[in-house]
């Protein structure tokens, strides 16, 4: 497909790197009318897994994306996350709430080549979004008004190995965001460096199709905490699943060839009743970007953070930043925001980021204790503290949020409303940008023509319980528990503020226009 270009020459969003991150920015950017061009080294999808986990907060931000009701029949959900002692017995199962926040089940397990492809699908719809493959970022020059990559041709001779052409070309965007995994390319060039968070373990990853990959005796998802050899099985979508085995002091990766795994999975299954997709050792780290924009340059992902996996909750963040950049960037594009919004992604990201790296890591360690009597007292230690908690991120801080607000930074609920006659979930009431909650139109009522113009120029929803019904009771809920009138949710589903009143409203809506920075003069 040829590259959509602006008549100055040059594109809104170029985007290195076209997985699941990438794809989803393309979806957003292009559903907006944004020209958006996706530079990928390889030729096809990915065929093997990698990431397997998604939770109730991402099945939200898929069906915004236009493609969870397509992948969820291929998905498994599932209730509880069991960890298992060096002894073999239950240590602790995380078991998460449900209803959840979002209106899906909690978790989700899948397999993330067809979440490529649909999402793939998705974003070819949209006109302005080109995709073009085989070729690789190898130059990135910035100034004030946009960037400018310099791609080189590549070509794929065996799976997975790539040989550069001697073609070369230019390509001028507005800007650039790196989407392009851990090595990232745009992160490299433009010098944000990275914290070291100190985790660094290197595993075999098996991934295989069992003959009756349902039929099998094991849990969704488990650890086995065995100082002999700490292990993860996972079932990652319909059909498919995987375990992971801690490579132990001496031991080399070339050492676990397709032998060694079939030993290693001897307990479970053998060669007759699965076949081997995949096995490689990976080193599972812990890192952080110090920033996610430099300039006309943006990171998301793999590429801004990496956690190790015992949480499941890689790709999530990297979809939330897709999330926080997309409707922000989309902002910015249309005039509506200075580009100094796009500064505050690092604020709102990280932190959480962070969160979730050092709780990952604090499960790694306990899953990786290799010393048979400390193994056995941290069994009795973790036994004794009684059920873990419900695991919920913390909250998004910053100055995008609405001050002093109980709300503000949480992740909004959805609730199943009722509306001429049908019953589903906000969003395929309200839609998928801005959404105003008010318990009635009272406070409509109070806005002057320049707090209605904001509304119209972000295009917010507006639902009214008076209007659409609660049908499950726990919008109101909700809004009773933070004693709010009305409240505000952004695209990304985190909550910019609430009003205690109807009265307030006008207030809520003069405090977003004023962090948005937005101009005076709106053309509606």
């Amino acid at each position: 497909m040829t590259t959509v270009e602006r008549r100055d020459g040059a594109i809104d969003v170029a985007i290195v790197g076209y997985g699941p991150v990438g794809q989803a920015l393309a979806v957003w950017l292009g559903e907006r009318g944004h020209r958006v061009a996706c530079f990928e080294r390889f030729q096809e999808i990915y065929r093997l897994p990698r990431a397997v986990h998604l939770d109730h907060e991402i099945m939200r931000l898929l069906d915004r994306l236009g493609v969870a009701r397509t992948l969820e029949p291929q998905m498994v959900s599932f209730q509880e996350y069991s960890w298992f002692g060096a002894d073999g017995e239950e240590l602790m199962t995380l078991r998460p709430a449900s209803p959840s926040l979002s209106g899906w089940e909690p978790d989700y397990l899948f397999f993330q080549p067809l979440l490529e492809q649909t999402l793939d699908a998705r974003a070819r719809l949209f006109p302005g979004v080109s995709v073009e493959r085989g070729w690789a970022a190898e130059g990135l020059a910035q100034d004030a008004d946009g960037a400018t990559l310099t791609l080189r041709r590549v070509e794929e001779p065996r799976e997975g190995e790539l040989a550069p052409t001697g073609e070369v070309r230019e390509v001028r965007a507005r800007w650039v965001i790196g989407a392009d995994g851990a090595n990232s390319f745009v992160r490299g060039a433009v010098g944000i460096p990275r914290r070291d968070l100190g985790f660094q373990e290197q595993w075999l990853v098996v991934d295989v199709a069992p003959n009756d990959a349902e039929g099998l005796d094991l849990p969704d998802a488990c650890q086995w905490c065995d100082p002999r050899r700490p292990t993860t099985q996972v079932h990652s979508g319909i059909g498919h699943r995987r375990w992971e085995f801690m490579l132990l002091d001496g031991e080399r990766p070339e050492d676990f060839d397709e032998a060694r795994s079939w030993e290693l999975l001897a307990p479970w299954v053998t060669p007759e009743s699965a076949k081997l997709l995949r096995h490689a050792v990976y080193e599972f780290r812990s890192m952080v970007a110090e920033r996610v924009r430099d300039g006309r340059c943006l990171i998301a992902g793999d590429a801004a953070h990496l956690t190790p996996p015992f949480l499941g909750q890689g790709l999530c963040a990297g979809l939330r930043d897709a999330a926080n950049i997309a409707w922000k960037l989309d902002l910015v594009l249309r005039g509506l925001a200075d580009e100094s919004l796009l500064d505050t992604v690092t604020g709102e990201r990280q932190p959480q980021n962070d969160w979730i790296i050092a709780f990952a890591v604090q499960l790694g360690q306990v899953l990786c204790e290799l010393d048979p009597e400390k193994a056995a007292e941290r069994d009795r230690t973790v036994r004794a503290a009684g059920p873990p908690p419900d695991i919920g991120l913390p909250p998004l801080e910053g100055n995008l949020l609405r001050a002093g607000d109980p709300l503000a930074g949480h992740l909004s609920l959805q609730g199943r409303l009722a509306l001429d006659g049908r019953i589903a979930l906000l969003d395929e009431h309200a839609g998928h940008g801005f959404t105003l909650i008010t318990r009635d139109g009272g406070g409509l009522h109070r806005l002057d023509r320049a707090q209605r113009s904001v509304l119209e120029a972000l295009d917010v929803n507006t639902v009214q319980l008076d209007v659409a019904e609660d049908a499950d009771g726990r919008t109101r809920a909700w809004l009773d528990q933070y004693g709010a009138d009305a409240v505000l949710v952004r695209p990304d589903l985190y909550v910019f503020g609430s009003a205690a009143s109807a009265d307030e409203l006008p207030h809520l809506i003069d405090d977003l226009r004023d962090r948005l920075a937005m101009p005076a003069a709106l053309s509606i």
